[in-house]
């Protein structure tokens, strides 16, 4: 498989040529970050060394973007999940690049995505409670921004929640 890949730090894209070995390390790193290169090594039969450039080349290539913690968002006090869907006033490059910009200095807001079809954002968003996703809303969607409109859909439960991609199984 080929793919291109832009580089963290890079401007320009590169071309990899990803092997059944790498979609291994690549499947086996999103599942589990923390493993140590020995265990990993052993999982996809290569030496610690060579698995160890392999996982390297993947980060180099920007094909592994981050590794973080995922919080149990209930736990931690943020229950309330609202998938929002926005339409702006106008779609000029300089509203959506001003909306983009707002969104990305707003911490609620999880997610946010640019689509086509009748809205042109959906935000996925996470608040303490109802009243506090409320006040949110009111404050930072229908005030602040330039909307044409915005609905929200407060998330009753969920049924799959992963961040894996499908990688290998095509």
């Amino acid at each position: 498989m080929q793919l291109m890949s832009r580089g963290l730090r890079q401007t320009s894209y590169m071309t990899i040529t990803l092997d059944a070995t790498d979609l291994k390390l690549l499947d086996a790193l999103q599942r589990d970050a923390r493993v140590q290169n020995q265990a990993m090594a052993r999982t996809v039969a290569l030496s610690p060394s060579a698995c160890l450039k392999r996982v390297k080349r993947l980060r180099a290539a920007g094909l592994i973007r981050d590794e973080v913690a995922i919080l149990d968002a209930e736990r931690v006090g943020f229950p309330v999940l609202v998938i929002s869907r926005v339409t702006l006033k106008t779609t000029t490059r300089e509203a959506i690049s001003a909306f983009e910009r707002r969104v990305r200095a707003l911490p609620e807001i999880q997610q946010c995505h640019c689509v086509a079809g009748e809205t042109d954002f959906v935000l996925v968003i996470r608040a303490r409670s109802l009243p506090e996703y409320q006040e949110f809303a009111l404050r930072q969607l229908g005030e602040a921004l330039e909307l044409r409109n915005y609905s929200s859909d407060i998330v009753l439960s969920t049924t799959k929640f992963t961040t894996a991609l499908a990688i290998g199984k095509v």
